[in-house]
Parts: structure tokens; C-alpha cells; sequence
């Protein structure tokens, strides 16, 4: 389904999977340099319970990929974020679920309208001085270059794609060849041009650890649950133990074994299983 917004004074379109019609509604927020399908395997096991709606961020998936008139922070992110929950007809009654960059631009969200979500969990979020990390920074030097030299970045960056992949994962199954062009690859692929790769570029130079050091988590105050693959290789459990000592709402902090990064690939049912228990643990309290 597609939902239409308006940040920062432009009209956007954002892609959103949903999967399940009954229960509590979870919007789930990818990261880069993924998209809505991070959340596909984990929306399966809740959506006998939870109506599950995961969005592809504005310059990801099939949203919108504005190249000139949008700044890619995430404090934009964040906004586009409020807005979906706001079209969706979901203020208030939405249990806001976040990994990675989305996870850094939903603690932006929670600490400037936390009144639009009743619960929110991250897991594996970028936070504090760790972000961005080197990956994702080398991305700066294709800033501005002529379309040549980033179709030739672009063929690099593909071959070289599925093994940044299998270094965010515990599981190496996880990403196998079919998996990483159907649900991620294709994307970068999306035209005009070299739209799709362009929008990665910019998605991956805009975003800074300003922002995520400026984040006031005394502001968060609804129940929060942070998550932590434990064998995250960008992303240390020491940003996750700050994280809870800094939301000021109820936090609960829980460690995921035998998971890398992208956790959803490794253990969704770990990460399912989590936030049911979280979600119940909190039914019917209003705080």
C-alpha cells in the first residue's frame, strides 16, 4: 500500500508492507541500507496477533526518492515517520518498532511526539558517537559525482554488497544470493538513471552522529524495550546499556544471542517472540 505525506513542504509517497488485520498495530522502521523487506520474516510470525505495517523510509525501497529538494536527516526521517502514523489513523495506538538508522530516527520521533506512539522498541539503532560507521561514510566521497563515475561505483558497490551483508550477520545462510537481489538489491537498480544508487548516496552522506548525540531521550517517556544482537559488528551492547540508562519512560534492555546486525535475517523469531512478550507485559496499562 502507499501512503501520502508531505515533509518539509514536498509531497512524498511511502511504500508500506502490511501483513496481519487484527490486534495491536506495529509501524517497523528498516535502516541502511535496507528497506521494508528487513521485516518480512518477523511481520509472518506476528501477524496472527498484530496488524504489521513495516514502511520503506523516504529514498528507500519504493517510497519517494527526492535527489534535490530533501535533506536525508534524520530528523526528516523522523517526521516522515510521525506522518505515516498520522495517515494511518494510528496517533496514539501504535507500538513504534526501529532498527538501525530507522532506529535513529525514531528516538528522534519518541522525543519530539511521543504522545503518537504507545510503546516503542530499537533494536540495534545507531546512537550516540558510534554513528556513522566506515561503511556507510565512505559512501561521502560519491557526493556530486557525474553519473560515469557512479555507475562504475555502483557495479563496485553491488559486487561488493552481499559481503558487507554476510559481515552484519551471524547466520550466513541468512543471505543467500537470491535473497539479497530480490529484497535489497533490486532497489538500487530503480530508474530513471541511476536514481535508485543516487538515493543510497544521499541517504548514506546526510545522516550524523550531531544528530544522535542532540537526541533529549529524557523526552521518551512511554515503555521502551531496547534490543541488542550481541554480535553486532558496527553497532557495541555498551550504546544499548547507555540507551536504557538515558530513556526516562520504563526500559526494558534484552540481549540477542547468536544474532548479528541484521538481526531480522538472523533470529526474527527471536526478535517476534520479544516483542510479544513486551507488548503483553505492558496490555492494558496506561502510563
Amino acid at each position: 500500500m502507499k501512503q501520502n505525506i508531505n515533509v518539509s513542504g514536498l509531497d512524498l509517497e511511502i511504500n508500506i508492507e502490511q501483513q496481519g488485520s487484527d490486534g495491536p498495530a506495529l509501524l517497523m522502521v528498516h535502516g541502511i541500507p535496507t528497506n521494508s523487506r528487513l521485516w518480512r520474516h518477523t511481520q509472518g510470525m506476528l501477524s496472527d496477533r498484530y496488524q504489521t505495517y513495516a514502511m520503506d523510509m523516504v529514498g528507500y525501497g519504493q517510497s519517494s526518492m527526492p535527489l534535490d529538494d530533501f535533506e536525508h536527516t534524520l530528523t526528516n526521517q523522523a517526521e516522515a515517520i510521525k506522518e505515516v502514523i498520522v495517515g494511518l489513523g494510528l496517533k496514539g495506538n501504535v507500538i513504534l518498532v526501529a532498527h538501525d538508522h530507522g532506529g535513529g530516527a525514531a528516538q528522534i520521533m519518541a522525543s519530539k511526539y511521543c504522545d503518537h506512539i504507545s510503546r516503542l522498541v530499537l533494536i540495534n539503532p545507531v546512537a550516540w558517537d558510534y554513528w556513522p560507521v566506515l561503511e556507510v561514510e565512505a559512501f561521502n566521497a560519491l557526493v556530486g559525482a557525474p553519473d560515469e563515475v557512479l555507475g562504475q561505483a555502483m557495479g563496485q558497490a553491488a559486487a561488493g554488497f552481499h559481503a558487507l551483508l554476510l559481515m552484519g550477520s551471524h547466520e550466513k545462510t541468512a543471505f543467500s544470493d537470491k535473497n539479497v537481489k530480490e529484497n535489497y538489491l533490486q532497489f538500487w537498480a530503480r530508474g530513471p538513471g541511476l536514481t535508485g544508487f543516487k538515493s543510497l548516496v544521499k541517504v548514506c552522506s546526510q545522516p550524523s552522529n550531531e544528530e544522535t548525540m542532540g537526541v533529549d531521550h529524557s523526552q521518551i517517556t512511554c515503555p521502551t524495550m531496547v534490543c541488542w544482537a550481541v554480535n553486532d559488528a558496527w553497532m557495541p551492547v555498551e550504546s544499548g546499556e547507555r540507551l536504557k540508562a538515558a530513556i526516562a519512560g520504563p526500559c526494558r534492555f534484552e540481549k540477542i544471542e547468536r544474532a548479528g546486525h541484521y538481526v531480522l535475517e538472523d533470529r526474527p523469531d527471536a526478535v517476534a517472540e520479544l516483542i510479544h512478550d513486551f507488548v503483553t507485559e505492558w496490555e492494558g496499562v496506561n502510563l
